[in-house]
């Protein structure tokens, strides 16, 4: 049995290696800018996953990496967080063209509001996280870090979405349309239905919510559509 176990788990090696690749070629490279096979392994996380798989489902780790369709499956989750590594990266240069960059002092707020939530949820002292730290090879200032560089790229992804989105608008006639449109929505606890005047904002408020995430969602199409990409998968 242990040298089965053994065998499967240098089978996962293997088959994690052979998916991410070990060519000197990047996973893909965005206007000119590399992804990295180590940013592409670092972000699918595939050994962590495949192991912990193994050590809770072992015959399913096993028919997942010794079976095409589970190869198939494997490859096309690296393929699914390289579209989501190229989409971010995209947005970063977007967003370097624009000239937005993060506030640190907000930075550190989110960075220490984020320790902060770590150390209730594990009920951690702040000597605790920095010894818990410790163990994992890390300290506290590279974890630290590791965090404001998440929070970076998350404030810098809102304000250019804020940017694409500033001039969306919903009209008077839309709202005046959806309220025809969907009258079971505005009705009182008697079923008489509500004025469009009481419930004009309400609407324009949710109407440019949803007119909004189609002008992003359209936008990055575009974006992409633009973007000069190449993939080595």
């Amino acid at each position: 049995m242990r040298m089965r176990a053994v065998a499967l788990m240098l089978t996962a090696c293997l088959a994690v290696a052979g998916l991410t690749g070990l060519a000197e070629e990047p996973a893909a490279v965005v206007n000119g800018e590399e992804i990295t096979r180590d940013e592409l392994q670092a972000a699918a996380n595939l050994n962590q996953i495949v192991f912990g798989i193994y050590q809770q489902f072992p015959a399913f780790a096993q028919t997942l990496l010794a079976t095409e369709e589970g190869e198939a499956l494997l490859e096309r989750y690296e393929q699914d967080v390289l579209d989501e590594l190229i989409e971010r990266r995209l947005q970063r240069q977007a967003a370097g063209e624009r000239g937005i960059t993060p506030n640190e002092d907000e930075v550190q707020e989110w960075v220490d509001q984020t320790l902060e939530n770590i150390k209730q949820q594990h009920q951690l002292t702040d000597e605790e996280l920095v010894a818990a730290l410790a163990q994992q090879g890390t300290s506290l200032e590279e974890f630290r870090e590791e965090i404001a560089v998440d929070v970076r790229e998350h404030l810098v992804r809102e304000a250019l979405k804020e940017e694409v989105i500033a001039d969306v608008r919903v009209s008077q006639e839309e709202a005046l349309e959806y309220y025809e449109e969907k009258p079971d929505q505005f009705r009182d606890e008697e079923g008489e239905l509500l004025p469009f005047e009481e419930v004009e904002e309400t609407i324009a408020e949710e109407l440019v919510v949803q007119a909004q995430e189609r002008a992003w969602r359209d936008w990055l199409v575009e974006l992409r559509a633009q973007a000069d990409i190449t993939i080595n998968l």
